[in-house]
């Protein structure tokens, strides 16, 4: 079970999905890891009265998922060019999928929220839960580009933070075009 083993043994798990990349899993990955955070966010909009924009927000996650998984490996694969490692974006793609299970959790921590009410002490511990996610996040990406792209630790977290880094920056230049 690579879930499991995503979990249990991360390095291990990421190095045997490197030696075989099946893309189709990957592909698999992403879509469950969608297909579960959206029905966890519709119940957990639903829990808090979050209405149809809530609603929508959950269902755009698992072509969300997609998009995001191709672009980060098409951004990945660019930068890991630099360390004459690129051309490995289809194998990583068949890795990657699997960093997206953290999203399920972060999705889990969102329903529990509803449950017990944003705004309160206890929402407020919830909240700070999704840090430790996120790190968790980071670190299957990091673990995922060193699999692949055999770069050195350090290589792989600053590949890793580089899709984050654009998307970042396109939201920026997005809010200040519209803000003009």
């Amino acid at each position: 079970m690579t879930v499991i083993g995503i979990l249990i043994r991360p390095r291990t798990t990421f190095s045997g999905l490197a030696a075989s990349p099946r893309v189709a899993l990957g592909f698999a990955a992403v879509l469950v890891s969608g297909i579960v955070a959206l029905a966890l966010g519709i119940v957990a909009n639903q829990v808090s009265g979050g209405g149809s924009a809530g609603a929508l927000v959950s269902l755009l996650l698992p072509p969300l998922f997609l998009v995001y998984w191709v672009a980060a490996a098409l951004i990945i694969d660019a930068g890991a060019g630099l360390s004459s490692r690129a051309g490995r974006w289809r194998p990583y793609l068949a890795v990657s999928g699997f960093t997206l299970v953290p999203w399920i959790a972060y999705a889990l921590l969102t329903l529990v929220e509803a449950l017990v009410g944003p705004g309160t002490t206890t929402g407020s511990i919830v909240e700070w839960l999704t840090l430790p996610l996120l790190a968790w996040f980071l670190y299957l990406t990091t673990l995922a580009v060193h699999a692949v792209f055999d770069v050195t630790p350090f290589v792989a977290l600053a590949l890793a933070m580089l899709p984050d880094a654009v998307l970042l920056f396109v939201l920026i230049a997005v809010l200040t075009a519209t803000s003009l």
